[in-house]
């Protein structure tokens, strides 16, 4: 059995700087971190999951591709279950980007220089980069793919200790680059930026801290 990526773990792969034992938080299938072995990216890796049915799912593609050997399947919620010498490199994909905020909030160890980390959060990518701001992490590269009709935003960071100032529409635009698939998912949050911004503003509330988003975002776009 080999695996075939699509395209929004083929752009999580390409940000794994490999090297080192992976963990894969919300593993599923396991197909992320069989790819990675199979391609020489990593030497191993620990399949992580809070569910037992995925962690069974991934037992059997691990097994089927002959790699009980080289990865580890592990109970976890998040990475409560892991020990800081356990891996240098973690991803976190499958899940929102506040609740993988709050995973990392629970663990003291993830703040060490050392570690590198891959998001690709489902929803609420805003919510993952105004923590990440907040409290000392780097987001590196970014990348927006689409499979279907959803669009996917993947990006990597890694731990400095210095919080960066920044204002509320960097966290929806953070270093996104400057392509259509980029482009289209800020359409879709812009668009339901604006449903949330009329809403208020019928209600009589205040607004324009969201226009001031809306407006940065639309600047960013037809630049």
């Amino acid at each position: 059995m080999s695996i075939n990526l699509t395209p929004r773990l083929l752009a999580v792969a390409s940000l794994v700087r490999g090297g080192s034992i992976i963990a894969d938080i919300g593993t599923d299938h396991g197909y992320l971190p069989i790819y990675l072995i199979e391609t020489g990216k990593v030497p191993a890796a620990i399949a992580a999951d809070i569910g037992r049915m995925p962690l069974e799912n991934a037992r059997k593609s691990v097994e089927e591709c002959g790699l009980s050997d080289k990865i580890e399947l592990r109970l976890s919620d998040g990475l409560q279950n892991f020990k800081a010498t356990d891996v240098r490199e973690i991803v976190f994909a499958g899940m929102g980007g506040t609740l993988i905020a709050e995973k990392l909030s629970e663990i003291l160890w993830v703040k060490d220089e050392s570690l590198h980390f891959v998001f690709q959060p489902q929803s609420r990518a805003e919510d993952l980069r105004e923590f990440l701001f907040s409290n000392g992490y780097s987001i590196g590269e970014e990348i927006a793919t689409h499979e279907g009709r959803r669009s996917y935003i993947t990006f990597d960071a890694v731990y400095t200790g210095q919080t960066k100032k920044f204002t509320p529409a960097e966290c929806f635009i953070g270093k996104l680059p400057h392509n259509e698939d980029a482009h289209n998912h800020l359409r879709k949050q812009s668009a339901r930026l604006q449903k949330k911004h009329d809403a208020l503003k019928a209600a009589g509330e205040d607004v324009s801290a969201l226009s001031e988003i809306i407006t940065a975002i639309q600047e960013f776009i037809n630049d």
